[in-house]
């Protein structure tokens, strides 16, 4: 029934092991079914071959290095001068540099609608003065450089957070030693400190640069083609779904490729805590001077990602139209608040199942299966609900059982992309606080359901909460794929702000976005109090 290998069972047929393997299988499918359309042809596959796609491949790679490089440059500095430095506001930054978090891609690049109007009077001078076509090589240098500069500045937290716990966890016994040496803070922050935070800084530009595949609201917004915008314009444009369905197959083996690279970059050294981690950090006073100039740079990228957007839309929301506040807004408040709310709670049940079958039984098959199934979270929405409505039309062709159009793929969905977010603290709850007490139950004779439900969740409160609280987060500001998959007349407040800023309700447009910016702030400021009791 089972076979041994190196300590681990590589299956064990059990309720708990065939359910999980069903579950990881059903989740993977999706993904598979894009992956095997890249040669899929269609009548328009021509056409986008010939004139649209070498656009899209060369606009997605100018995003994704600008908005990497931009990232960590914003989120290593400022994660290093609020670790190793102490000056008037530092405690204030600490959590207020977390909040560009709260504001997605798409109201951010809203909220700077007109800064490329700015540039009009110049072009028209290199026009007049140079040649149209200098103006338009211009005009293409500002929006790739306006849009990375607002995709950095609200996702450059992630680099931040993954840098400064990094930091936090160095040992002060190594950076003591190199001051005894003689090195100067300069030199031990390249020689010594970002090396051994380049895992840390790796793992945060990887969720950049996966938050920037999986943009659509932004990129459209400034006109820029890339894979993600040609998703959606063969699809819902074109009503082409063949040439949608070989883009995102595209847009996956591009992924899959920059995880491989990831890895690489990473390589199989770990790079442990310290024994002197416990020790707090002596962070350098600053003299008012430097203290003016620390604050300043921290400051840049606070308020380009979060104090201008929220001020320009609290100026907006005021113009907006008296009779905005209705009960159809209230309904669909009602609706973002449901489906984050319920898909939370579907996912981490899902991420407990997976978890707890391939650790208590020891089972390499499950273990594997929820590998892959997680990976969903590296996979951009649109290329998600691509696959969705893939094997909606299969399910449909065999059973006449209508999936797509409903709030049921909307949750499927949600499962593939955000399994991820829940399984990474709820495993390492598990791996922690009760691998040693599960082996115990085992041995006294004690059942699954009654070490998970008496043993494991208790001690797993606080991951399960952690988790089901990011998943809120994610699922609330989600746009590519509840655009694709939302059933007809069903809004939610992201969509509803994309809606309106398609037809240039600017001002309306700016409460739902509010919305979204305040309900996301609560938790990120509750999770992030969390943390530094922690630490």
């Amino acid at each position: 029934m089972f076979r041994v290998l190196k300590n681990e069972i590589l299956f064990k047929l059990n309720g708990w092991t065939f359910v999980s393997f069903i579950i990881g299988l059903f989740i993977i499918i999706p993904i598979a079914f894009v992956a095997i359309q890249f040669n899929n042809s269609s009548e328009n596959w021509h056409h986008i071959q010939e004139n649209v796609l070498y656009k899209y491949i060369y606009s997605t790679l100018i995003l994704v290095l600008g908005t990497g490089v931009l990232s960590v440059f914003f989120g290593v500095i400022t994660a290093w001068i609020i670790s190793f430095y102490e000056f008037p506001g530092r405690k204030l930054l600490e959590w207020g540099l977390i909040l560009p978090l709260t504001i997605p891609t798409y109201i951010a690049a809203y909220s700077y609608y007109d800064v490329l109007e700015t540039f009009t009077p110049l072009m028209l001078w290199i026009r007049n003065n140079i040649s149209f076509s200098a103006m338009n090589l211009f005009n293409d240098f500002m929006v790739y450089f306006v849009t990375i500069i607002v995709l950095s500045s609200v996702l450059f937290p992630y680099v931040y957070l993954s840098t400064r716990a990094s930091f936090l966890m160095q040992g002060n016994k190594l950076i003591e030693s190199a001051k005894i040496l003689g090195h100067l803070p300069g030199q031990i922050f390249w020689n010594l400190i970002l090396p051994l935070s380049r895992p840390a800084i790796v793992a945060g530009l990887s969720l950049v640069i996966m938050e920037t595949l999986n943009d659509f609201g932004a990129v459209e917004y400034f006109g820029i083609s890339t894979f993600t915008t040609g998703i959606f314009r063969s699809w819902m444009g074109m009503d082409d779904v063949g040439s949608a369905l070989r883009l995102s197959s595209y847009l996956m083996f591009f992924v899959l490729l920059l995880m491989y690279f990831e890895k690489r970059m990473r390589g199989n050294a770990k790079f442990d805590q310290n024994d002197d981690s416990s020790l707090t950090h002596k962070r350098l006073v600053l003299s008012s001077s430097k203290s003016k100039s620390v604050l300043v740079i921290c400051l840049v990228p606070l308020m380009l990602g979060f104090i201008i957007p929220v001020i320009r839309l609290s100026l907006w929301s005021i113009s907006a139209s008296k009779d905005f506040f209705n009960i159809e807004l209230m309904q669909i408040l009602f609706n973002s608040i449901g489906l984050a709310s319920f898909s939370s709670i579907i996912i981490v049940i899902v991420s407990i199942i997976l978890l707890f079958s391939s650790k208590y039984f020891s089972s390499q098959i499950i273990k594997i299966t929820n590998q892959f199934a997680v990976l969903g979270y590296s996979i951009p929405g649109a290329v998600i609900a691509m696959g969705i409505l893939l094997v909606s039309a299969y399910i449909n062709d065999i059973t006449n059982i209508i999936i797509t159009g409903t709030i049921s793929s909307l949750f499927i969905a949600y499962l593939i992309r955000f399994l991820a977010v829940s399984s990474q603290p709820i495993d390492s709850g598990l791996e922690k606080e009760c691998s040693q007490i599960n082996q115990a139950s085992r041995n006294l004779g004690k059942t699954a359901f009654h070490s998970l439900i008496k043993i494991n969740l208790p001690l797993l409160k606080k991951p399960i909460f952690v988790g089901a609280i990011l998943i809120f987060i994610d699922v609330f500001k989600e746009l590519p794929l509840t655009l694709i998959l939302r059933p007809f007349n069903f809004d939610t407040l992201a969509t509803l702000t994309y809606d309106l800023n398609k037809q240039a309700q600017i001002f309306d447009a700016s409460i739902p976005a509010l919305i979204i910016i305040i309900i996301t702030t609560i938790p990120i400021i509750f999770l992030n109090k969390k943390l530094e009791r922690k630490s």
